[in-house]
C-alpha cells in the first residue's frame, strides 16, 4: 500500500512510540545482566532485511520485503545520518531509496530499540517506516517492522566492508523467499562460486545450481529443481548497494535482478529490484559442502497443500554420510497443533550429494513434505521442498542448525526473541519482538506485537522448562501474545521457536544478549525462508472476530 501512489508518496501516519508504553500492561524494562544498553551502543553502519506483509494494492494482502544499510551515530542524540533501502510489494519497488539524516533511533537499557526511517525514493516525497529491534550485542540484533503500514521480521548486523576480490573462488549458498505479484508464495535456494569479477562460475565442480518452488492454486507446489545458475554478484561500498543477476534454466523465472547489501565477507543480503517477483534473502559462505553428523535443530514454514500457513520445528539426527536416522517434528498447520513428546511426529530420511554444494534429501513421514533440496552454509543447512506438482505438496522451507551437545538456555540472562507468522482469525501478518530475562524457571520481559498494522506492547511473563535433549516449552499468562512456545536449543546462545497457539501460526528464534561491547556469540543465523503468507482467501474464510488468545 505504501507504494500505491509512488509519484506522490504520503508520509505514513505513525507517531514515535514510547518503547515501554504503546499498549496496555506495560512496565519498565529490566536490563540484561552484565551490561546496560544505550544509544551509544548502536554505532556505525548496519545492514538489515525484513520479510512480511502489507495491505498491497488490493487491500487484502501482499508480500512485503525490505533490505538496506544505515549509519547510526552511536551518540546520545540517537540520529541516523543516512543510508539506503529497497522496499517491495505488489504495487512496485522503491529501489536504492535514500534514508534521510532526519531519521532517529532510541535504545532502552534492555537493548530494545525503535527507529524512524525517513525514506525518499528518487524523485518522490519522503515517507516514514518504523522498525523495532532488540540488540543482542552492539553488532547484531533482531528487527521487526512496527508501524500501521505493514509488518515483517528479520535481522540487523553491523557491517564490515568487503572488496570484490575477497569473494573470488569462495563457495556460497543462498536462500530467497517471498511471492510473485499475484501473491503466490515463491522461494529459491542455491549455491555458486564467483570469479574475480563477480561472475558466477558455470562449469566444473563449482558450477552454479538453484532450486525454485512456487505455490499456486492450480499447480499446487511447482518445483524447478536442480537448475543451472548463472549471473553475477557484485558488492557495493558502505551503505550503497551492489547489484546481482541470477539466471536459472527454469524458463518461468529466467533472469532476476537484485540489490546487494553487505554484512561481511561471509554474509550478504539480496532483495529483488526488477518487480518480476518479490524476493529477499541471505547469502552465506559454504565452508564445507557436507551435511554435519549429529543432531540438527530445524525450523520450517510455508503454505501447506491447501495454501494455509504451516510451521514445523524439531530435531533430526544425521549420520553425516547419507542417513537421517531419526527425527521428531512438532507442527502447527493452520491452527491444528501437535506438540510434545507424546504427539511429535517421528520421521526418518536420507540424502545424497548432487554436485555444486547441493544435496537431494528425502524425508519419510515428515509433515512438511518428502523431497527437499539442501545446501550447507555458515548460516545453517538451507532447505526447500521440491515435491512434484500434485495434491499433497506445498512450499515448505527453512533451516537446520547443528546442535551442540548439552545446549541449554541460561538462568539470570537476557534474551532477544522474534516471531513471525499469521493471525488466523483476521488473516493478517503477525510479527512479535521481545526482550526477556530468565530465572531457573521464569521468563519475564516486554513484547511488541504488530498484528496486521495494529500495534501493542505488553508484559511477557511465564514459566518454562527444558529437557536434556534441548527441547523446552514456555507458557505465558494474562492473554499474552504468544500464549506459549516450544523452543529447540541449538547451542548456549540460540534457540529456534514454534508458537503453540491455535489462534496463530508463528515461528522464529531467540538469542542470548551479551554485554553491549561484546560481539555476538553465534554466527549469523538464517531465519525461516518462507513467510507464512497472508492469502486473500484466508481472511474471507474466518470470521472477523478479532485476535483471540486462549
Amino acid at each position: 500500500m505504501w507504494l500505491r501512489n509512488r509519484l506522490v508518496l504520503p508520509v505514513i501516519l505513525s507517531s514515535l512510540a514510547v518503547l515501554a508504553g504503546c499498549g496496555s500492561g506495560t512496565s519498565n524494562p529490566t536490563p540484561p545482566p552484565g551490561g546496560s544498553f544505550s544509544n551509544t551502543n548502536f554505532n556505525g553502519v548496519y545492514t538489515f532485511s525484513v520479510l512480511g506483509s502489507d495491505p498491497g494494492k488490493s487491500g487484502t494482502g501482499s508480500q512485503f520485503a525490505m533490505a538496506g544499510s544505515l549509519t547510526a551515530c552511536g551518540c546520545p542524540a540517537g540520529t541516523i545520518s543516512g543510508g539506503t533501502v529497497d522496499l517491495a510489494d505488489d504495487t512496485g519497488v522503491a529501489a536504492a531509496a535514500a534514508i534521510g539524516n532526519n531519521s532517529k533511533y532510541s535504545i532502552s537499557k534492555d537493548g530494545r530499540g525503535f527507529a524512524q526511517l525517513m525514506i525518499t525514493p528518487t524523485g518522490n516525497n519522503q515517507f516514514e517506516v518504523d522498525v523495532d529491534f532488540v540488540l543482542t550485542s552492539s553488532s547484531h540484533g533482531l528487527i521487526s517492522r512496527f508501524d500501521s503500514g505493514g509488518t515483517g521480521s528479520g535481522t540487523i548486523d553491523s557491517q564490515n566492508l568487503v572488496g570484490q576480490a575477497t569473494m573470488a573462488n569462495l563457495p556460497f549458498a543462498y536462500s530467497l523467499s517471498g511471492a510473485d505479484p499475484a501473491g503466490d508464495p515463491l522461494a529459491q535456494v542455491g549455491a555458486f562460486t564467483l570469479d574475480g569479477s563477480g561472475n558466477i562460475l558455470t562449469s566444473g565442480a563449482n558450477a552454479g545450481v538453484a532450486d525454485t518452488t512456487i505455490y499456486s492454486a492450480t499447480l499446487i507446489g511447482t518445483p524447478f529443481p536442480d537448475s543451472a545458475l548463472s549471473g553475477s554478484v557484485v558488492v557495493g561500498s558502505g551503505t550503497a548497494p551492489g547489484q546481482a543477476t541470477l539466471t536459472t534454466t527454469s524458463p518461468t523465472f529466467g533472469t532476476l535482478k537484485f540489490d546487494v547489501y553487505v554484512v561481511d565477507s561471509s554474509h550478504l543480503k539480496l532483495i529483488e529490484t526488477d518487480g518480476v517477483e518479490i524476493l529477499v534473502g541471505d547469502v552465506f559462505t559454504q565452508p564445507s559442502a557436507t551435511i554435519p553428523a549429529g543432531n540438527l535443530v530445524f525450523n520450517m514454514v510455508g503454505p501447506d497443500p491447501s495454501g494455509n500457513p504451516f510451521a514445523a520445528a524439531g530435531v533430526m539426527a544425521s549420520d553425516g554420510t547419507s542417513l537421517i536416522t531419526s527425527g521428531a517434528e512438532d507442527l502447527n498447520d493452520n491452527g491444528t497443533v501437535d506438540f510434545g513428546s507424546t504427539k511429535a511426529q517421528a520421521f526418518t530420511g536420507g540424502f545424497v550429494a548432487t554436485g555444486g554444494g547441493r544435496f537431494a534429501m528425502t524425508l519419510t513421514n515428515f509433515a512438511g513434505g518428502t523431497n527437499f533440496a539442501a545446501y550447507p552454509s555458515s548460516g545453517g543447512l538451507l532447505m526447500l521442498e521440491i515435491d512434484p506438482a500434485q495434491a499433497g505438496s506445498g512450499v515448505t522451507g527453512g533451516v537446520a542448525l547443528a546442535q551442540t551437545t548439552g545446549a541449554a538456555i541460561a538462568a539470570s540472562q537476557g534474551y532477544g526473541m522474534n516471531l513471525t507468522g499469521v493471525d488466523l482469525f483476521n488473516g493478517v501478518g503477525l510479527d512479535e519482538i521481545a526482550e526477556f530475562k530468565t530465572t531457573s524457571s521464569n521468563m519475564t520481559g516486554l513484547i511488541d506485537a504488530n498484528d496486521g498494522g495494529g500495534l501493542n506492547t505488553s508484559n511477557l511473563n511465564g514459566t518454562y522448562s527444558s529437557g536434556s535433549n534441548g527441547l523446552g516449552s514456555a507458557t505465558f499468562g494474562n492473554n499474552s501474545t504468544p500464549a506459549g512456545i516450544f523452543f529447540y536449543t541449538v547451542d548456549n546462545s540460540t534457540a529456534l521457536v514454534l508458537s503453540t497457539d491455535s489462534s496463530a501460526v508463528e515461528s522464529g528464534l531467540f538469542e542470548i544478549q551479551t554485554t553491549p561491547t561484546q560481539s555476538a556469540l553465534a554466527a549469523p543465523r538464517a531465519l525461516p525462508m518462507i513467510g507464512a503468507l497472508v492469502r486473500p482467501h484466508a481472511a474471507a474464510a474466518r470470521a472477523k472476530v478479532g485476535f483471540v488468545r486462549k
